[in-house]
Order: structure tokens, then C-alpha cells, then sequence
């Protein structure tokens, strides 16, 4: 199948079930056309800015032009008091307008046409978490809408060997959504490898890539294959390509293109069959609008977007989350009151991955089973923000200094053996080693006191 032919199954609507995301054809002047998926509840922004889901290189279009999201029914578009003004069918729009399938969205001179919704097998009664197993064994639980459409999508597209372009902030679950594209696609009994473009050394990147033949470098005491190599016949996902040098991408659009590669110090084609799954918190685009990343090579890489919503986008499904965390780690902990307002509340920067540290800094200071919000990191919980006057910042240095005060009380009346002085404190050993670098305090070496 040719990497870059148009699956027609991406944009059908005619199946039945209940809609579950909108199909975006961008039209712009120059570049060849794209699709942008956006899934029920999630919305994406078009304009000049580096920043946006569809950045568009066109000196009439303002730097956040409008903002297109799917409500499950229709495409709304809204304008963002832009320059040049926002048109659906000829019209300019003020505030937002729905736009129904087959209709034409003009942004400067790029026409978005509105596709026909696609549609899942899922039933639109189903509210509850849907939960997944992927190939790594961990677990995927989407609750919000947005999520919850995105993963029906992303099975719809594991039926191709359409490539995907997963875009999203760090730390959101770009991997999950590769993982999940070859769980569900005929790939599955093959491999799944993950290579991550931004930690390859320059020196080697193309060696762990493609592979070498023996003696084709200093050390190359045999031959080894490359991750294409051990990926043939499965998926590969290339985490952070927008991290790879030049060279390195001319010969990824080599391989992608010939379906063919050569080791390092070799002469001899190797045919691979291999499904790309590229992955990126970047705009390719401007890079590629900045000679940083070749328009060739995003192409091949793009046949359609896939963009994971960030963990603020999705609010229903942060509580869920954290109670698998908990479930994964045993021993019965449980979210205390008021804990599940306070993960709700935070806007969560570092996405799901954030949420799993924090849940696991308040297993570590939690005297029982029982997780508070003061156990929270105290970004999450808001101590970060400046006081509105000196009264609260002074209450929590007294706090701090009481509790640093007692902690040292507790390691001086047990020889600072720290299973002692935590179980006099009443808390883990873990909590109280926390809370011991949280104050500067290190160990001291105590002969005759050990652990």
C-alpha cells in the first residue's frame, strides 16, 4: 500500500453507530492536502502561531485565527477576532457557527472542508470507562468523551497501514495511542519496538536506525540490525522525530520510500515491512516552513494526524486515573476527601505522567491507607501560588520549620536509624526519607546504628 494514498475508511461516514470525531480536509496553498482528526469534545486551533493544532503559512491568516472543535453532532467554528475574518460557505461568521458536513471553511486562502463524521461500532449508551489493554500490559482508561472517541478512532485506523503523525503535549500518552494502533491492527502477533529520536547520538543515530555490517566502524565487532530491522513485519514508533538530524531524515525518507535499507558498511538491500507510527509535542510544519525538517519526509510520515488532547482537555478522566494508579501499586490505598477536587482543579502541565508522580508522592507521605490533599505535591494543591498576604505564607514556614524540627528530634532519639524515627513519627519509611530531602536533611553515617 502506498504510504501516501488517501484511506478512504478515514473519511466514510456511512457506518453505523454513534459519531465519534469530525474529519478536517486542509486545503492550503502550496502543500499537498491533509487530514485533521478532532475528536468528540476536543477542539484544535488554526492560525500563523507555531503553537496551534493547524498551523497554516499564509500572511492574511492571524496568529490564532479560529478555533474548530466537534460537539458530537456538529463542527462548530469560532472566530477569534481575527484580521481577515473567518468564512463558512462564503459567509463571515461572528462568534460561532456550525458547520455541517460538506461545508467549506475559508481561513486566509486555505478552504478546511468539513468530511462526513466518522462513525464506531461503539454504542452510544456506553458512559462507563473503557479500558485496554495494551502491548506493554499497562492499562488505558479513558472515561472523557474525547478520549474515549479518540481510542475508538484509533482502532478504526489500525485496520490500515495508513502512517500516523500522534501529536500532543510531552507526557500525554502519544505511546499509548502507538501502542494501541498495533494492538488493533493485523500486526499484532509481530513486534512492537520504540525508539526515541531525541536521545540517539548524532555518531550512532543512523547505525541504531538501520543497523551495520561487522567492522564498518571502531567496535562493530558483528553485524547488528536495526530497530527497522527487528520491527519487520510489526510497528515501529518514532518518538520525537522532529529530533532527527538532516542526514538522518533523508535516510528515513529513503527507507520509507524503497521500503528498502542499507547497514552501515553494507552494499545489500534489506526489504522491510514495517507500519510508522511517528510521534512529536512539536509543529512539524514550522519546522519545516524553517528548513528544520524536510516537507518530503513529513509528508510520508503525515498520512493522517491523530492529536492527543491534553489531560487539562479531558477532566473526567483525571480521578479514574489516579485510582488506577493506585490499584497498580496495592495496599489498598484510597483518595481521601476532598483529593479528587483538588487533581480536577489543577491544570496538570506535565499531563498524565505528572498525575502518576504526584499520585505516588502521596503514597510515599501517606501515614496510612488513606491519600490527603496535604500529601499532594504542593504544586498540585496550589501552595505554589504567590500568598495574597504575609499571614498564610508565614503560617506554612512555621509549619515547616515545627515539622523540620520534629524530624530531627525523631533521627537524633533513634541514633538516625530512620525505620525507627519513622515508626516514632507514626509515618513510612519512605514519607519520612521524602520529607527528609524535602528539608535538606541527609543521613548521617553513625557506626553501629544500621538498618
Amino acid at each position: 500500500m502506498d504510504p501516501l494514498r488517501t484511506d478512504t475508511s478515514v473519511l466514510d461516514g456511512s457506518q453505523p453507530g454513534s459519531a465519534t470525531s469530525a474529519r478536517l480536509l486542509v486545503e492550503e496553498t502550496g502543500r499537498p492536502p491533509r487530514v485533521v482528526v478532532v475528536p468528540i469534545g476536543a477542539e484544535v486551533r488554526v492560525g500563523r502561531s507555531a503553537t496551534v493544532e493547524v498551523s497554516l503559512d499564509d500572511t492574511r491568516v492571524s496568529r490564532e485565527h479560529a478555533v474548530i472543535r466537534f460537539d458530537g453532532r456538529s463542527v462548530l467554528v469560532r472566530d477569534e477576532a481575527s484580521s481577515n475574518g473567518t468564512f463558512v460557505d462564503g459567509a463571515r461568521i461572528t462568534g460561532t457557527r456550525a458547520a455541517e458536513a460538506g461545508a467549506v471553511i475559508m481561513i486566509g486562502s486555505t478552504r478546511i472542508v468539513v468530511v462526513a463524521s466518522s462513525r464506531d461500532s461503539v454504542r452510544p449508551e456506553t458512559h462507563g470507562p473503557v479500558v485496554g489493554t495494551v502491548a506493554s500490559g499497562s492499562d488505558v482508561v479513558a472515561v472523557d468523551p474525547a478520549m474515549v472517541s479518540l481510542l475508538a478512532l484509533v482502532r478504526r485506523l489500525a485496520a490500515s497501514d495508513l502512517p500516523v503523525l500522534v501529536q500532543g503535549e510531552t507526557g500525554s500518552g502519544k505511546e499509548v495511542v502507538a501502542r494501541l494502533l498495533h494492538r488493533h491492527s493485523r500486526r499484532a502477533g509481530r513486534s512492537f519496538l520504540g525508539v526515541n529520536c531525541a536521545a540517539l547520538p548524532e555518531s550512532l543515530a543512523e547505525s541504531e536506525l538501520f543497523g551495520h555490517e561487522r567492522g564498518s566502524f571502531t567496535g562493530a565487532d558483528a553485524r547488528k540490525g536495526g530497530v527497522f530491522e527487528r520491527a519487520d513485519g510489526g510497528t515501529l514508533l518514532l518518538d520525537e522525530v522532529g529530533e532527527l538530524s538532516p542526514p538522518n531524515q533523508a535516510r528515513l525518507l529513503r527507507v520509507l520510500q524503497e521500503r528498502t535499507l542499507t547497514r552501515v558498511g553494507g552494499t545489500r538491500a534489506v526489504p522491510v515491512d514495517v507500519r510508522v507510527v511517528a510521534a512529536t509535542n512539536r509543529d512539524l510544519l514550522v519546522d519545516v516552513a524553517k528548513g528544520r525538517f524536510r516537507e518530503d519526509l513529513y509528508f510520508r510520515l503525515n498520512g493522517v494526524t491523530v492529536a492527543v488532547p491534553p489531560l487539562r482537555s479531558r477532566p473526567r478522566d483525571i480521578v479514574p486515573m489516579a485510582e488506577r494508579v493506585l490499584a497498580e501499586r496495592g495496599g489498598g490505598w484510597h483518595l481521601g476527601q476532598g483529593v479528587a477536587a483538588v487533581l480536577q482543579s489543577y491544570r496538570w502541565p506535565g499531563n498524565v505522567r505528572e498525575l502518576r508522580n504526584a499520585i505516588e508522592c502521596a503514597i510515599a507521605l501517606a501515614e496510612g491507607s488513606e491519600l490527603r490533599v496535604e500529601h499532594l505535591p504542593p504544586a498540585v494543591r496550589g501552595d505554589a501560588e504567590p500568598a495574597t498576604s504575609d499571614e498564610p505564607s508565614g503560617l506554612r514556614t512555621k509549619v515547616d520549620d515545627l515539622e523540620r524540627r520534629s524530624i530531627l528530634a525523631a533521627l537524633d532519639a533513634a541514633g538516625w536509624n530512620q525505620s525507627r524515627a519513622a515508626q516514632n513519627l507514626g509515618i513510612s519509611r519512605r514519607g519520612l526519607i521524602y520529607k527528609m530531602e524535602r528539608h535538606g536533611l541527609k543521613p548521617r553515617p553513625v557506626s553501629g546504628h544500621g538498618e
